[in-house]
């Protein structure tokens, strides 16, 4: 396959809503970030317009219980069947790097293990949980598991940081150094939120409905700020499979984004245990649903310690089927796993259905990390 690298500028404000109904009583319905299945289905839909889909026979084969590459085969020309195989990561935050060598610079969440001293905010010093090492009286692991503690050797109160790391930052978390403050962008300098006032309008009188007023906030990324992904396109696609795809309509509302292609993907840093005593540790860059919750079934008997923090709870609408889709819950990017060993051919995303992995859920970066 060859990775090729997007940037998705907002040609407008965008809106994505997250699983909780829009209904009476609702005061306001605000924008989150984009998931990947919103991404995968936006370049797949149009990829597949493009090509002339029949949509119909694609819903009728969806509907019949096929795999979407059997559907796609189904419903478009012999020319476009590598849509079907065809695989996308991300979305990711992103702004153009100051440094003309690289190409952009992407953001990813913070790690769950990262803190700062409590109540504090600015250039102040970073603390990263790490599992501990010696015997902690009153804690009892799972015996088939012998799970370890996460710890801190310096005695301060702390509380998770927020923001997104910058590639110097990640590097230096992967790599088991000290990460700076500076190296955390808050979330306020990349995006906000532009409120704005709805209201509903009679379909008979068309006039506005009493008591039908609402407000919503979309999501306004801050210049220079886009959204970066990635699609990994199979050996059989043709050349200039994605030259078509020059606007995208992304999210709700039909809202667009500006789709261009990057001369190079972004280079993942990626640190393997080089030193006695390190071990592998694995932090996820975008959410994912797992059978057993907050657990990767890729990971069972070599988990030392986890930190996720919370889950994401997400359904949509189904346009090749015409319905909503079930309501799951995944966990968040920014977690982290700490791992007694990793094979060299462990799986490239974490997602554990061939659908998950196409739409490009768990997607990770490697790290390492030493006992406290």
């Amino acid at each position: 396959m060859k990775t090729v690298g997007l940037c998705l500028e907002a040609l407008d404000v965008l809106f994505f809503r997250d699983g909780r109904p829009f209904m009476d009583g609702t005061e306001q319905m605000l924008s989150g970030l984009p998931l990947p299945q919103t991404l995968a289905g936006a370049i797949c839909t149009a990829l597949m317009q493009a090509a002339g889909c029949d949509f119909g026979r694609l819903r009728h084969a969806l509907e019949e219980g096929k795999p979407f590459a059997e559907a796609v085969r189904e419903a478009c020309s012999a020319e476009a069947h590598w849509i079907g195989a065809l695989a996308v990561r991300g979305p990711w935050l992103a702004r153009w790097d100051k440094n003309p060598a690289t190409p952009c610079e992407v953001l990813v969440p913070a790690p769950a293990t990262l803190h700062r001293a409590k109540g504090k905010t600015g250039g102040q010093q970073l603390f990263a949980l790490a599992p501990l090492q010696e015997e902690l009286p009153g804690w009892h692991p799972v015996p088939e598991e012998q799970r370890r503690p996460l710890w801190l050797k310096e005695a301060v109160v702390t509380e998770p940081v927020e923001g997104y790391l910058t590639p110097a930052g990640l590097s230096h978390f992967l790599e088991g150094k000290p990460v700076s403050a500076t190296e955390v962008v808050p979330a306020g300098d990349l995006f906000g939120l532009d409120y704005r006032i709805g209201i509903g309008i009679s379909p008979e009188r068309l006039v506005s409905e009493e008591s039908q007023i609402y407000g919503r906030g979309f999501l306004a990324l801050k210049q220079g700020v886009f959204l970066y992904a990635e699609v990994c396109l199979p050996d059989d696609a043709p050349a200039g499979a994605l030259d078509k795809l020059t606007t995208l309509a992304f999210g709700g509302e039909s809202r667009h984004v500006l789709c261009h292609r990057l001369k190079e993907p972004f280079a993942w840093p990626r640190e393997v245990p080089s030193t006695e005593g390190q071990k592998p540790l694995v932090l996820l860059t975008t959410p994912c649903v797992f059978a057993h919750g907050w657990k990767p079934e890729a990971f069972t008997g070599r988990l030392a310690a986890a930190a996720v923090s919370g889950s994401v709870a997400f359904s949509g609408w189904d346009l090749a089927r015409g319905g909503p889709k079930p309501t799951r819950f995944a966990v968040p990017a920014g977690s982290v796993y700490f791992l007694d060993d990793l094979p060299d051919d462990a799986p490239f995303l974490l997602a554990e259905t061939e659908d998950d992995r196409r739409q490009g859920w768990g997607c990770y970066v490697r790290g390492v990390w030493n006992h406290v």
